[in-house]
């Protein structure tokens, strides 16, 4: 991997907007640069505009003095404010100045503010993807045969990127609701234990939770796609046209590395997708986390005061958040040490002589019934049911031994049609037909491409398909 040479590229003054009791007012004035920039038809945006811009922010958000810890003067007036921001922001290297035949300044920002500042805008508005459109734009890379003339950039490198970009936000959403469980704490009133609850309905579980869990759900493309990504894995003509691909865009003049970068990538790809089961499991584990600690905690918080719980739990209540409140508070000045130690609190799990009460033990003596012998089998009777059960399982239609017939049926050939496998009896389509089960799941020593043509004959009719080795 190569080694993040950031500061090459931004300069070492780069992140001081983001510091400072001024870091509010840049990330203002960089967003009113980064929208003017972005929705200018020409090359950049007049320096004169942008002092006007900010002028007039400046304006409308009051009119305290402005004066840097590392300076002297003090700004006082919107436009002079507006300058100096704009001097300070070109200075970071967060903006460029470029001069047109006139001599006129533009502003003009380089690559990498503009990939902050999307990044900046998309976790302000906490945008989230649409899971769907993204796995079926990976589904439809992957099945369109007349991207495979140049597989590298227009199938490999694109399906890359969305399959990062994917799982990258699985984990957004993850880590999300993990966010909003550590927010539930116990000093919430039983009122923002309730907005918090819809916040979150809204914000993940009507939209992102419930959308992987229906419309969005990975699950049903997820074969296909890894399916494919193995087959471009084992056809070597196909990684031959990928790695020149991948040398020519990516300026790589080692094969051999070329070779190694572009199976990493797809293996990368075909672990992602494996993954996705569990991915799921701990999102819908939190999500129910939450759901139970927020209802839990809502029953605590609407508890009747008038009944004895109510009581108890207001009493508790109380005293917590005068402890919470001062340390020394004089709470015990006015008890009786006695009752001190009776009501100090502390963890208790379990019950020992020192407990304030203790379990009454029983014993009951209950008849105890006769010990069954079961009847000795002899040797012989064994070994036939040995026999028996052996025979028995040689035609069970298991994965095992759909695996052995498989490997029978290649030998050392790489694939075998359907067509060319003898159907003689029901037992036979049977048997064909868990060989497609099976050549579906990822635990299976082959994999099963289906084919168009339709096989007839001794009053059987199937689907014909290609079995191939399943390369790990």
């Amino acid at each position: 991997m190569s080694k993040i040479k950031l500061f090459e590229i931004v300069g070492n003054d780069f992140f001081r907007v983001l510091t400072g009791k001024y870091q509010t007012v840049f990330i203002d004035c960089l967003e009113i640069i980064y929208e003017s920039y972005r929705t200018e038809l020409s090359y950049g945006v007049d320096r004169d505009v942008i002092i006007a811009l900010l002028t007039d922010y400046f304006e409308k958000n009051g009119s305290a003095d402005i004066q840097f810890e590392d300076e002297q003067d003090v700004f006082r007036d919107s436009r002079s404010k507006a300058a100096e921001f704009l001097r300070k922001i070109k200075g970071y290297g967060w903006v460029e100045y470029e001069f047109d035949n006139n001599g006129r300044a533009k502003i003009v920002m380089p690559h990498y503010t503009v990939s902050v500042m999307q990044t900046f805008i998309s976790v302000s508005k906490q945008s989230e993807m649409e899971y769907q459109s993204e796995v079926s734009a990976v589904f439809s890379l992957l099945t369109n045969e007349m991207l495979l003339d140049r597989p590298y950039p227009q199938v490999i490198k694109p399906v890359y990127e969305r399959t990062l970009a994917l799982f990258t936000e699985l984990k957004k959403l993850n880590t999300g609701i993990r966010r909003y469980i550590d927010e539930l704490t116990d000093g919430q009133t039983a009122e923002e234990i309730m907005e918090h609850f819809f916040s979150y309905n809204e914000t993940i579980g009507s939209k992102a939770y419930h959308r992987m869990k229906t419309n969005d759900n990975v699950s049903r493309f997820r074969n296909t796609i890894e399916s494919r990504l193995k087959d471009i894995l084992n056809d070597e003509t196909l990684m031959e046209k990928s790695v020149l691909g991948y040398q020519n865009i990516e300026g790589e003049n080692d094969q051999a590395e070329a070779l190694n970068k572009l199976t990493e990538m797809i293996t990368t790809m075909i672990d992602s997708f494996n993954s996705y089961d569990e991915i799921e499991k701990e999102i819908e584990r939190k999500h129910s986390k939450y759901l139970k600690n927020a209802v839990n905690r809502a029953k605590l918080a609407f508890i009747n005061s008038n009944d004895l719980e109510g009581k108890l739990s207001s009493v508790l209540r109380s005293l917590a958040c005068a402890f919470n409140a001062e340390e020394d508070q004089g709470l015990y000045d006015d008890v009786p040490d006695d009752y001190c130690r009776i009501f100090n609190m502390f963890p208790q799990g379990f019950i020992s002589g020192e407990s304030l009460k203790t379990v009454s033990v029983s014993k009951r003596v209950g008849d105890v019934d006769e010990i069954f012998s079961a009847p000795m089998i002899s040797d012989e009777e064994m070994k036939v049911r040995h026999e028996l059960l052996k025979k028995k399982n040689e035609h069970r239609f298991s994965r095992k031994n759909i695996n052995a017939y498989v490997r029978s049926l290649l030998k050392d050939r790489t694939e075998i049609d359907a067509s060319e496998i003898e159907v003689n009896s029901k037992r036979d389509m049977i048997r064909l037909i868990f060989i497609c089960i099976y050549g579906r799941d990822k635990k299976s020593k082959f994999i099963v491409m289906p084919k168009d043509n339709i096989i007839s004959g001794k009053g059987f009719t199937f689907k014909d398909f290609t079995l191939k080795r399943r390369v790990r």
